[in-house]
């Protein structure tokens, strides 16, 4: 057995196998070569599989030292590196069972009310963990600086990760305060947040508000992130009675066949200041465009 498989062989939970992994390849740079990393660890073969039923699987012999992997055919390929990592993490978390199947419902598992989502979501950690190592990914969000649409774009290029992925780990990881609402065809899909960004209004099903700037000034070019607005906080975010929000900067970017994705972050305002304003009317007007 090799060192690497020793070392793994200690280690409960994701961050533990992670970190075992990178202490083995302290040379390595992004993109994490996944495939050759699976091959080390005693994964025989990575296939690719024509089906609609499942996004990947793992099937191991009975004593979970030797697997193969399988991924949906036609998958983008920084999809299908988070396949093989998740399909990876069932391999070596000691807890998994082999011979999984997992749908697209499982690749975005973020609950672990019962034994099936906490398996999930242990092996989503560990994928987006082991793709975007927590140390890599945070000297790089500092180096860009504030968020960005084109600053998840260029990680997503860098650790050959899919762009939702990326959000994901980067809203995870950020220091600024911010949130990504995914849509359809003008329809909310799913918002991201990171846990310092204050409680939002909207939901997947429903509209993009009418008076957002991702739906009055929507940018004309796919791929190519609009300017910054300021918007009333209300537009996003709850709001208490009788209490004003924070403004809201808003961010958007086009994708292809309706598909778009909206990024807030906060405004530098001083709500102190205005409540302490004997003035104040109570009156708030939505900043235009």
């Amino acid at each position: 057995m090799s060192e690497l498989l020793m070392d793994l062989a200690d280690c409960g939970s994701p961050e533990r196998l992670i970190q075992a992994i990178l202490r083995h390849h302290p040379h390595w740079e992004p993109p994490v070569p996944i495939e050759a990393l699976a091959t080390a660890v005693n994964i025989s073969e990575i296939r690719e599989l024509e089906t609609q039923g499942f996004e990947g699987a793992l099937v191991t012999n009975p004593g979970k030292t030797e697997g193969v992997i399988f991924h949906r055919a036609g998958t983008p390929d920084g999809r299908r590196r988070f396949t093989i990592g998740h399909e990876l993490g069932h391999f070596l978390i000691p807890t998994h069972t082999g011979n999984q199947q997992c749908k697209s419902g499982d690749m975005s598992q973020t609950g672990f009310k019962t034994p099936e989502q906490r398996r999930e979501y242990e092996a989503n950690r560990f994928a987006a963990g082991v793709l975007m190592p927590k140390p890599w990914f945070e000297r790089d969000t500092d180096r860009l600086g504030d968020p960005d649409v084109t600053h998840v774009l260029e990680l997503s290029r860098r650790y050959r990760t899919s762009f939702e992925a990326t959000v994901n780990r980067f809203v995870e990881l950020s220091g600024p305060p911010c949130a990504f609402v995914f849509s359809l065809d003008g329809k909310i899909r799913y918002v991201r947040k990171s846990p310092n960004f204050p409680q939002m209004s909207v939901a997947a099903g429903q509209r993009l508000p009418s008076d957002s700037a991702t739906v009055v000034k929507p940018p004309a070019l796919l791929r190519a992130a609009s300017p910054w607005y300021e918007v009333e906080g209300a537009t996003w975010l709850y709001a208490e009675w009788g209490r004003r929000t924070q403004n809201v900067l808003e961010q958007s970017m086009r994708q292809a066949n309706g598909y778009q994705v909206t990024l807030l972050t906060l405004a530098d305002d001083d709500l102190a200041a205005d409540d302490d304003d004997t003035g104040d009317t109570g009156e708030w007007r939505a900043p235009s465009f």
